[in-house]
């Protein structure tokens, strides 16, 4: 599959929206923001809020305060207010309406944690935004509809933007029929190519004057983020500091000569060859200014 189609199928399971207005249930990751369980503990002061930890009756239970948990958000709406803007800058977690009870959220959503992967003691951590949307994508239809079906309408924010999938809100006797599906070792490896995708498109839009010589932005970021994997750079940091020396210097800039030979360098760590290279780009637009 080429990069269009890895960005068009994102899109299409997982268009963008607005930061939603309301939402029943929120599920986060004790591990992502220190600060969570004091947020929580506060909050219970002025407005009704439960939540259950998805460790709890697992083998990870005592890890419980590192780990996930599901927010009963129904009758707290500062609570909700205050959380949907803080998923804008925090990667904690996804929200959802559903007209499940709390229990039956619980149980179905502890069941994909724990049950989904085939290697014993491994954890599907869907709760991760950045990676929700890649999860969707490599999941057959079927097994996205069973995963999604305690919901009315999931959201997240992708570090991007917000993004929204449709659940089908099945009634909880089906639940238990729809059957769990495992997810592969090579969905999960096929789901970091979403992954690249939704980073192509976010980084797109931000540097969208930049990237007004291109016909398809989206697309020309991918490729560079592609080459920049090839050449070792796989965080999200290091693919946009690779993205602005592609826009400085153009796509091909990593062939030529002088930059081509720090990448070859094995003596210096890909943080060091980064470094190398943005430190020649400015010298190089220093002497052309």
């Amino acid at each position: 599959m080429d990069a269009a189609n890895y960005i068009s199928t994102l899109e299409l399971i997982a268009p963008r929206t607005t930061a939603p207005e309301n939402y029943d249930f929120a599920i986060l990751d004790l591990a992502s923001e220190e600060t969570l369980l004091e947020q929580l503990y506060s909050g219970t002061v002025s407005e009704r809020i439960e939540w259950w930890s998805l460790f709890e009756g697992t083998s990870w239970q005592p890890d419980w305060a590192s780990g996930p948990i599901l927010i009963d958000l129904r009758d707290a709406p500062g609570f909700r207010t205050q959380l949907r803007l803080q998923l804008e800058s925090s990667s904690m977690g996804i929200l959802i309406t559903s007209g499940y009870s709390a229990e039956e959220l619980r149980q179905h959503l502890t069941r994909w944690v724990f049950e989904s992967l085939p290697a014993k003691q491994q954890l599907l951590r869907f709760y991760e935004p950045r990676m929700f949307a890649p999860l969707l994508c490599v999941l057959s239809k079927q097994s996205r509809q069973n995963f999604l079906a305690v919901g009315h309408q999931w959201y997240w924010h992708d570090g991007h933007v917000w993004r929204e999938s449709p659940g089908c809100n099945q009634p909880a006797d089906a639940l238990c029929d729809s059957g769990q599906v495992v997810v592969s070792a090579t969905e999960l490896k096929n789901s970091e190519r979403y992954w690249l995708a939704g980073e192509a498109i976010g980084y797109a839009t931000y540097y969208d004057e930049a990237l007004g010589h291109t016909k398809r932005p989206a697309v020309w970021v991918f490729n560079c983020f592609e080459e920049a994997q090839k050449a070792g750079f796989l965080s999200a940091d290091s693919l946009e500091r690779w993205l602005r020396l592609a826009l400085r210097l153009g796509a091909d800039f990593h062939h030529s000569e002088p930059y081509q030979e720090v990448l070859s360098r094995d003596d210096l760590s890909p943080r060091d060859r980064l470094i190398a290279m943005e430190s020649m780009s400015e010298k190089t637009h220093a002497n052309n200014s």
